[in-house]
């Protein structure tokens, strides 16, 4: 354990350890390079020096042997006698007595074998020359030459045998044959044996060798000075250089270049990626401010947008005090003195005409305009004043005020900046504004509540063009407010399943029996209650929703007509919206082959004024439906304009007087005739007729006696849901096998 804490002690010190420098790291390299060259080198001059050395010495020993051995042949052949005073003897002792003088790092000398010896002693001979040491015994017994190596000495040791060699001369076998203890031929009689020293020579090499290697540590230590001078001036000063301007781009500093790093070919290239590296991090930085800008402002006008307004918009409020945690404070209004506390003005401005500017003389135009306007209401603007552009030809400003001097003089510049033209070439093109305001904490204490109080006081404005800007009034607003309401709810109804389907039933005049349902389409609001068609349809075809609303009732009618036994139709209101979709009769296909339906029973119904108001579409429309079997009736006939031509014009399957001819028949004499003239048009054309609002007994005599053949109303039946109608679960048979 303890070794393993040293262990992660270790670790986390070197891991917190500095690095060292380049060129530090690249000396120390480079000299242990050089260290280990010069070690080698060294030993491979001590190895080889003394191989050398030992040869020599060997080579001198050699020679010496040689010296010897022909020397004592020679004096031996020469002397007269056997005797050691022989001349040649003396003379051959003093020669090797002198060569050892003069030749002080060799010596040799002769060693007798025993049986040479022995053969002296028997012989008389003074001269006795007994083996130096085991070398010499060694060769004495070996009978060959031998050489050892000790220390500083190099010996050799040479036999001399008799009759071989040296001794091979017949006198010499005759010599040493000849006398008691003679020598056979054979017989070793003694050895050369020379030394040679190798002391000096060493010396000498060593001398000579601490002279070479000081003076190639002076000239690696010159080397290394060189290199260490070459790699600040090549490595280091353009690596410090690469990392202030690293350090200085990522200080953020980009807007300098960087500077040349032309040293090298490869910091050149460094130099050139780091330039190219700072570019692309300008570029960067302009794509980002670009887009921080766009994030915040309209990229046309240049305004900021919605988002940035509301955020200025709530300092402003922190700064009144007037936020929803900050203390209530009391109401401005347009009278007020000096000692008013300051409060949030905000403006929301709706440019008029402009729809028709650019619907007239195109986008460029319009873009042009919106443009004008904006540079005019930044020009009209005074410090702590702010204004934005929303969306389309919206804007929107704000301050904030503590007179109602302020807030005049604050909406009259910017009326009159709204008023600025745009001039091109010979087109001057002028618009106005609606402007509407709401101050805070009276008008509203929150950015949302604020800003929604302007526009619907920007909506009042619009709505009467006499009025400069009109500041928020909760009564004058509430209906505005409530529609806006309204269009939020409506967008999540028919998710919520808020949106059901009535039915109201259809019957035959004469007998009474049921001929068929109208669907009608309710929207129960958890807080308002049940809302009037009259209400949120046309709230669903200004914002699209009366597509699926109409999709929704469309196949639950089919639904249930489709498990009614009976024969009966269903009717379905269509507005002139879904009249008008491409797609509306392939959905119409789509429902009847999902449900089962026939097309026979269901019965579409259009009103005249969207027949008549999109003639050419609608006409299209109804071939398309008429194609598919479905029937087509025309609802609230008599109340809108050319019905005739509507008759005339298309393919109509059921007229439906409009409830206003039933209720007034018996107070206006016309209305009576016009009832009686609209069914006789349809018993002519033969055309069914149907009344709607039947509510008493009296209307339905009179229907029936005038030849009405169907009625709808409060007499019969009320709109009823689903669960309560009297149907019996069934399919219908008929089917769309014979849809076309």
């Amino acid at each position: 354990m303890p070794g393993a804490v040293s262990a992660g002690l270790i670790g986390a010190e070197a891991r917190t350890r500095r690095p060292g420098s380049l060129a530090g790291g690249v000396l120390a390299g480079v000299a242990m390079i050089l260290v280990a060259m010069l070690l080698s080198s060294v030993v491979f001059s001590i190895v080889r020096a003394d191989n050398s050395i030992r040869d020599a010495a060997t080579r001198r020993a050699q020679s010496a042997i040689d010296l010897l051995s022909t020397l004592h042949v020679q004096s031996m052949l020469n002397r007269a006698t056997l005797s050691d005073d022989d001349g040649a003897t003396r003379a051959f002792d003093a020669t090797m007595s002198a060569f050892s003088r003069d030749e002080g790092h060799v010596q040799v000398w002769m060693a007798m074998s025993a049986e040479t010896m022995y053969w002296q002693a028997r012989r008389g001979a003074a001269t006795i020359e007994p083996p130096r040491d085991a070398l010499d015994k060694a060769g004495l017994a070996r009978r060959r030459e031998l050489i050892d190596t000790r220390g500083g000495t190099v010996r050799i040791v040479r036999p001399v045998i008799l009759g071989q060699g040296v001794a091979a001369d017949a006198r010499c076998v005759a010599c040493h044959g000849a006398g008691p203890g003679a020598l056979r031929p054979g017989q070793v009689i003694g050895v050369y044996s020379a030394q040679a020293n190798m002391a000096a020579e060493r010396a000498h090499w060593r001398r000579m060798f601490l002279d070479e290697v000081t003076w190639l540590v002076c000239v690696a230590l010159a080397a290394l000075l060189a290199l260490s001078l070459w790699l600040r001036r090549a490595l280091l000063r353009p690596l410090r250089r690469v990392e202030r301007i690293a350090l200085r781009m990522a200080h953020g500093n980009i807007d300098r270049p960087v500077e040349s790093l032309a040293t090298s070919h490869e910091f050149g290239r460094i130099g050139t990626a780091l330039e190219q590296f700072r570019q692309a991090l300008v570029q960067k930085r302009a794509l980002s401010e670009y887009n921080a800008f766009l994030a915040t402002h309209d990229s046309l006008t240049g305004l900021p947008n919605r988002g940035a307004f509301a955020e200025r918009l709530k300092h402003l409020l922190v700064e009144a005090g007037t936020a929803r945690a900050g203390p209530t404070m009391a109401p401005v209004g347009l009278s007020g003195t000096a000692d008013e506390p300051p409060a949030a003005l905000c403006v929301m401005i709706d440019l008029v005409r402009f729809k028709a500017i650019n619907d007239r003389h195109g986008r460029e135009a319009g873009d042009a305009l919106l443009c004008t306007v904006a540079r005019a209401l930044r020009q009209a603007l005074q410090p702590g004043e702010h204004v934005a552009r929303l969306h389309g030809d919206e804007f929107a400003a704000c301050r904030l005020v503590s007179q109602s001097e302020g807030i005049h003089d604050f909406l009259s510049r910017l009326a009159r900046a709204l008023a600025t033209p745009l001039h091109d070439g010979d087109l001057v093109l002028g618009t106005g504004g609606s402007i509407g305001y709401a101050l805070s904490p009276e008008d509203g204490s929150c950015v949302d509540e604020l800003m929604g109080n302007a526009d619907l006081a920007m909506r009042r404005a619009k709505a009467d063009p006499h009025v400069a800007y009109t500041r928020y009034d909760p009564q004058s607003d509430e209906p505005s407010r409530t529609r806006v309401a309204l269009l939020d709810d409506l967008a999540l109804a028919v998710a919520r399943g808020q949106i059901v389907v009535h039915y109201q039933a259809q019957h035959d005049t004469m007998t009474g029996t049921v001929v068929g349902y109208e669907a009608l389409a309710r929207w129960i609001h958890p807080t308002r209650g049940l809302i009037s068609p009259a209400v949120f349809i046309p709230l669903a075809e200004e914002t699209g929703l009366i597509g699926p609303i109409g999709a929704f009732v469309l196949r639950e009618a089919c639904q249930l007509a489709a498990r009614e036994p009976q024969p009966v139709r269903v009717a379905v209101n269509v507005s002139a919206v879904q009249l008008c979709d491409p797609q509306f009769d392939r959905l119409v296909h789509q429902i009847l082959v999902d449900t089962g339906l026939s097309p026979a029973r269901l019965e579409l119904e259009l009103t005249e004024t969207a027949l008549i108001t999109h003639r050419d579409r609608a006409l299209h429309a109804m071939r398309r439906l008429k194609a598919l079997g479905v029937q087509i009736a025309v609802d609230d006939f008599g109340v809108g304009y050319s019905s005739l031509e509507a008759i005339n014009l298309f393919p109509i399957d059921k007229i439906k007087i409009d409830r206003s001819f039933v209720t007034t028949y018996d107070v206006e004499p016309k209305g009576r005739m016009l009832l009686k003239a609209i069914i006789t048009i349809g018993e002519s054309l033969q055309v069914p007729i149907l009344a709607e609002g039947v509510e008493t007994q009296a209307q339905l005599a009179f229907l029936r006696s005038v030849g009405c053949t169907q009625v709808q109303g409060f007499l019969l039946d009320h709109p009823r849901l689903r669960e309560d109608l009297p149907l019996d679960e069934c399919g219908d048979t008929a089917g769309v096998a014979d849809v076309a």
